[in-house]
């Protein structure tokens, strides 16, 4: 599959999606940008908030006011009512424990502890100096689901690969910090979307949101020669479960098409090694 051909099928899936699709993938080796489709339109962040969160948090550890060993208290009040992984009730967890849980295993409680600890200002403002400029957060991410609560948390397609090129480039945080993130979104637990439909034992990095009206899923492709990044968003307004499993497949094909262009991709540039070295 030929570049033009493979941006015919992604817009053709777009065009028929519910609600609002925004995509983007880029080639990290080239620095091109393959295909994007309205990657600034603002969204509803759903789970992508824990993105803005950890930054803040990664700050300030960088800014020598938190370490990843230092143990905060999580009283009852804090947890939320379909957490798992706190179920047990008011404990003392590690910062590491609590950004594992958060991103690894997208757990609501661990946001909302940062949250209330960092305060929205201070995510905010860690937002605007490292450059996710449309991502704004308003309320703790449990809390979106009340009905008649006004406020919202928002992000765009291209405010997430500004923080996965900052952290896979070392650039956005010293190295030792952007390493850390990085092996955090490696044992993200969730495959509802991009490794769907691909059988082979990948390497990637990734975030996913399934919630309400919000079907997000964003990270990074460690290949053999190339390495991208890929962000597929939607918003879903009148989202049923349904269509929220239809959501769901319309990631996981994008990926599986993107992936299996970057294998070809891959599949040329080991031809042409093996014809070198004959020569």
């Amino acid at each position: 599959m030929n570049h033009k051909e493979l941006t015919a099928i992604i817009m053709k899936e777009i065009h028929s999606a519910h609600g609002i699709v925004s995509v983007i993938f880029k080639d990290f080796d080239t620095g091109r940008i393959p295909f994007q489709f309205a990657p600034d339109y603002s969204m509803p962040a759903g789970d992508m908030v824990k993105i803005p969160i950890l930054l803040a948090a990664l700050n300030r550890i960088q800014e020598g006011d938190l370490s990843l060993d230092e143990c905060l208290l999580v009283p009852n009040l804090w947890i939320n009512r379909n957490s798992v992984a706190f179920e047990r009730g008011q404990m003392s967890y590690s910062v590491d424990e609590l950004l594992s849980w958060m991103i690894v295993a997208d757990e609501d409680t661990a946001a909302d502890v940062f949250i209330e600890i960092f305060g929205l200002k201070y995510i905010n403002d860690c937002c605007r100096r490292f450059g996710l400029f449309n991502t704004h957060v308003e309320c703790r991410p449990g809390s979106e689901r009340i009905e008649d609560d006004p406020r919202h948390n928002i992000t765009t397609a291209q405010d997430i690969l500004t923080f996965f090129e900052g952290i896979y480039r070392n650039t956005i945080l010293p190295r030792p910090l952007c390493e850390y993130a990085g092996r955090l979104f490696l044992r993200h637990r969730l495959n509802s979307g991009f490794t769907r439909y691909i059988c082979d034992d990948i390497y990637s990095g990734r975030l996913v949101s399934d919630r309400d009206c919000v079907s997000h899923e964003a990270g990074v492709f460690y290949l053999r020669y190339v390495d991208y990044f890929l962000a597929v968003f939607n918003s879903d307004p009148d989202s049923t479960p349904q269509r929220q499993s239809d959501s769901q497949r319309l990631r996981a094909r994008l990926s599986d098409m993107i992936y299996n262009f970057y294998l070809e991709r891959e599949d040329a540039i080991l031809s042409h090694s093996n014809n070198s070295n004959i020569r």
